[in-house]
């Protein structure tokens, strides 16, 4: 389903598709009289250093347009709807995280106290460029423009989200998730073992998980954790494993709320995020993650460089009569706290049996 750019009804929503839609035709038609237009109204049609495609080189998307696709990217992002945004003033930086606390000892009359200290260090991130390439036809009508606009904003928006959660759960350091390690690769690993909840013997897939599996996987996060968690899943998962159980009679309740303007399922009183990245097969998942659970703004950091940038290229798709337009955005997802083998972190993943 395709989400309109700008929601609503009103003289302000039709003003916002306006000037996008001029933006558009300026920039990525190269429409003189959509140009005129940006000039007389304020739009800027302002080049984005470095950014290229082709000879034509990559133009700053203006606010309307902008903030579009945010709202859209964060619609659709899973990973990005609950961790930690860090605007990022250079490629790389550092930001402080608390893994654990001052002590507290009992203390005689005229004894000193024993000396305790506060546990904390920092988070590195390193902002990646991506990119999305979306085919518009060559030639576009002005009273296409609106569609044209809600295009475009959806399929950069869910490309964008869709990348930043691939590399926020399952990515593995290798150069195709921009070298970050997801949530799945990294309670794997063996040095984070207490993240690591194993189902049942023989139940590696999501028709086989029962309510002890998943309250399990509940039990496998700090206490902290607990009052911001939620299950993070596929659709697959949250059909096959939570509705069914539901509907069994077989745990718990589900119920659906507003939350920050989206519909989310709720079970046993946690939200229900949903992501395409997470595992959405139905066969056998033994010895890998299923879904996981706990509090990701704790858990995970997502350091955003810039603003979003649009190029455009006649050459491309020549012979099939369209433009190529380029969407960029620099990101780093930095999952930080699983715990260790040991002490309990933020976030468990639920692994088959």
């Amino acid at each position: 389903m395709r989400h309109r750019a700008f929601p609503g009804r009103g003289p302000d929503i039709e003003a916002r598709y306006q000037r996008a839609a001029q933006w558009l035709l300026a920039a990525i038609y190269h429409s003189e009289k959509a140009a005129t237009w940006c000039k007389a109204n304020g739009v800027m049609l302002v080049k984005a250093a470095g950014e290229t495609i082709g000879s034509s080189g990559g133009f700053i998307v203006p606010t309307e347009l902008a903030n579009a696709i945010l709202d859209l990217r964060d619609y659709y992002g899973a990973f990005r709807r609950r961790a930690r945004i860090v605007p990022m003033a250079s490629d790389t930086t550092s930001v402080p995280r608390r893994p654990g606390g001052t002590g507290a000892s009992f203390v005689g009359e005229n004894n000193s106290s024993t000396e305790t200290s506060a546990n904390s260090d920092s988070i590195n991130l390193t902002a990646k460029k991506i990119t999305s390439l979306v085919k518009l036809s060559s030639e576009l009508e002005d009273d296409a423009a609106v569609d044209m606009v809600d295009f475009v904003a959806n399929e950069i928006a869910l490309a964008f989200a869709a990348k930043e959660d691939d590399c926020a759960f399952n990515g593995n350091g290798t150069s195709g998730y921009g070298h970050m390690r997801g949530l799945g690769p990294i309670a794997l690993d063996g040095a984070h073992n207490k993240a690591k909840v194993t189902a049942a013997t023989g139940h590696n897939t999501f028709a086989l998980l029962d309510s002890t599996d998943l309250t399990n996987l509940i039990g496998a996060v700090q206490a902290s954790a607990i009052p911001n968690a939620a299950w993070f899943c596929s659709q697959t998962a949250f059909a096959t494993t939570i509705c069914r159980l539901v509907a069994g009679g077989g745990g718990g309740v589900l119920e659906t709320r507003n939350v920050d303007g989206i519909m989310t399922p709720f079970y046993l009183g946690f939200p229900v995020i949903l992501s395409q990245k997470m595992p959405l097969v139905t066969t056998s998942l033994a010895g890998a993650m299923m879904m996981a659970f706990g509090d990701m703004y704790a858990g995970a950091a997502l350091g955003q460089r810039r603003a979003i940038s649009l190029a455009r290229s006649e050459d491309r798709y020549l012979d099939q009569d369209q433009i190529a337009i380029l969407g960029t955005e620099r990101f780093h997802a930095n999952v930080h706290d699983l715990g260790d083998n040991t002490d309990f972190g933020a976030l468990a993943v639920l692994v088959g049996g």
